[in-house]
């Protein structure tokens, strides 16, 4: 626990001691002044508004990025003015997610562009702190801002519950603000929504989020459509309905997708796929408001909300005319990014918990932990499949499970642990050099035990495994080498062309 500062009523602190469980409701203010005076009366001001101050040194910044998120307050030095090295302090507080508060000395009077420099590196606001009523706006801006982040955070830990009720899960200041973002544009009921994503991020519950906060079209449908799955002239029919008889085989009336969302969201997913001529027809829609079927002669008015998700790069389209720019831009009034699972290892822990709660079944009924070096091995892997492909993995282990036993690193698939091998043995090499090169190890209990075959060894779990694990990868690089030729590859292996045949077959390498 740090203790009081000897010259102020504030607490000098290092960045990595600050966490978010202080008693104070409204969290701590960081305070990042040099002065003592001054940090002394900051700091007052602070208490006064009803929070705890922290005073920071600058030179610890750079670790600001794992303090949550709350009020920072940087003080300018009389004369530095906006000068570079406090420039990149306010970017640090404001990246790391702060609230930033700028004042300084005459800070009024700056020439207008060096005050633009402040607020565009991340200062929501500026005071003057040679101003009669520097210590009167200072607190109530900031009695304020505390009450706001109060209400705020409340209300995220509400939308957090819910969204982890429909699957939506992340602890991982990306996915908080992506949480918000669904609040925000759930609000928006009449406009539509752009989600984008690589594949197995969860776009789709995303939208079933929309949905559930959409309180105008919650009570409504909720329509789906996978634009990437049927042909042009089906889409068509599928989406604007068509009258009897309009086509051959069009045998009876059918009112379409939209006219069936209506009062609700259609979600129309792998928007990037969907047909040129159709993606006129679905702009004219969005303006309007009204669908023409396939054979009829009038349009009819649908309130329809429609959401739009692709795992393509829509912008890259639009330049290359495989999209329509109109189409894009009206899409993209409310868009979202969701970040490929490998950018935010800390949803990692969570996902995997809520899938092993989800999939209790497979366990028959029995509790399963979750042993660190399982998470570890997975903050390891690409997952190119994401939240979806983590899903399938947990599944897995959980049918291996016999008993009470943490998911541990031996309850993952042997594809996944051979990845795992040649990874750190590729990485392993790279830092260690030439091993050959390097003169030998000196003799005794530890010798050779951080090489990369023992490290192997430690993975595989005994001789046997890393032995065949060694025998595959060569046998596969001289197939490699010999483009599948297993004469060749026999030579360069010093064995036979049956003993190569043999084993492909006994590693599947075919």
């Amino acid at each position: 626990m740090p203790t009081p500062d000897s010259t102020s009523s504030c607490f000098a602190i290092a960045p990595e001691q600050l966490t978010s469980s202080s008693p104070n409701p409204a969290g701590p203010v960081l305070i990042c002044e040099s002065l003592p005076s001054q940090a002394e009366l900051i700091s007052r001001l602070v208490s006064e508004s009803g929070a705890e101050p922290f005073l920071i040194d600058p030179s610890g910044l750079p670790k600001l990025p794992t303090i949550s998120s709350g009020v920072a307050l940087l003080g300018f030095a009389e004369g530095s003015q906006a000068d570079a090295a406090r420039l990149s302090i306010v970017r640090a507080l404001a990246s790391a997610g702060h609230i930033v508060i700028c004042y300084g000395k005459h800070m009024r009077m700056w020439p207008l562009a060096k005050r633009c420099n402040v607020l565009i590196a991340g200062a929501l606001a500026l005071f003057d702190s040679a101003t009669l009523e520097f210590a009167t706006e200072l607190r109530r801006s900031l009695t304020e801002i505390l009450h706001l982040q109060i209400v705020k955070r409340h209300e995220e830990s509400r939308i957090k519950s819910e969204l982890r009720k429909l699957g939506v899960i992340g602890e991982s200041r990306m996915m908080r603000s992506i949480f918000n973002w669904v609040e925000r544009a759930a609000a928006l009921s009449d406009l539509p929504v752009l989600i984008t994503g690589e594949t197995g991020t969860g776009k789709e519950l995303l939208v079933n989020a929309i949905h559930r906060f959409d309180r105008k079209r919650s009570a409504g449908p909720l329509v789906a459509l996978n634009c990437g799955a049927i042909t042009a002239g089906v889409a068509e029919s599928e989406l604007f309905g068509h009258r009897r008889g309009a086509f051959t085989g069009a045998e009876r009336h059918r009112k379409g997708l939209f006219r069936a969302a209506d009062g609700g969201i259609l979600f129309l997913d792998e928007i990037g796929d969907l047909d040129a001529a159709l993606q006129s027809k679905l702009l004219r829609v969005l303006q309007e408001n009204r669908v023409l079927g396939v054979g009829e002669d009038r349009e009819l008015p649908v309130d329809v909300r429609v959401i739009a998700a692709t795992n393509r790069n829509l912008e890259e389209m639009v330049a290359r005319g495989k999209f329509r720019d109109d189409l894009y831009h009206r899409l993209n009034i409310l868009s979202v990014h969701i970040p490929a699972l490998r950018l935010r290892p800390a949803d990692l822990k969570p996902l995997v918990k809520h899938f092993v709660e989800k999939h209790r079944n497979l366990c028959a009924g029995r509790t399963v932990t979750i042993d660190r070096e399982f998470i570890e091995a997975l903050t390891r892997l690409e997952l190119p499949g994401n939240a979806r492909e983590l899903e399938n993995l947990v599944c897995r282990g959980l049918v291996a499970k016999t008993n009470d036993s943490p998911l541990c690193l031996a309850d993952l698939p042997p594809a996944v642990l051979e990845k795992l091998a040649e990874q750190w043995i590729s990485t392993s090499i790279s830092q260690d050099g030439n091993t050959a090169e390097k003169p030998a190890l000196s003799k005794g209990a530890n010798a050779d035990c951080d090489t990369p075959l023992f490290r192997l060894l430690q993975i595989e779990g005994n001789l046997a495994r890393t032995l065949a694990h060694c025998e595959r990868s060569l046998v596969a690089s001289a197939l490699a080498q010999s483009s599948g030729n297993q004469s060749l590859a026999a030579k360069l292996l010093g064995i036979t062309p049956r003993s190569v045949y043999n084993k492909m077959r006994k590693y599947q390498l075919h």
